[in-house]
């Protein structure tokens, strides 16, 4: 396997994890449930979750 299909597999499990974290944080799971359900450091999770918590808190205002 070439370095360009082995990073091209490596960017798509990225955005696979992205997606994860996304629709975990939609659903309502706690910030540290995703950081062990995905695997990644909570600072990626919270640099995500962060964006949908506002957006939602929005939502409910307007």
């Amino acid at each position: 396997m070439s370095k360009r299909e082995t990073r091209k597999k490596d960017e798509a499990v990225e955005v696979l994890k992205n997606l994860l974290i996304v629709e975990l944080a939609k659903a309502g799971v706690q910030q540290s449930d995703i950081r062990r359900i995905v695997s990644v450091d909570m600072a990626r999770v919270n640099n995500i979750a962060r964006f949908f918590k506002k957006k939602r808190m929005r939502s409910q205002t307007d």
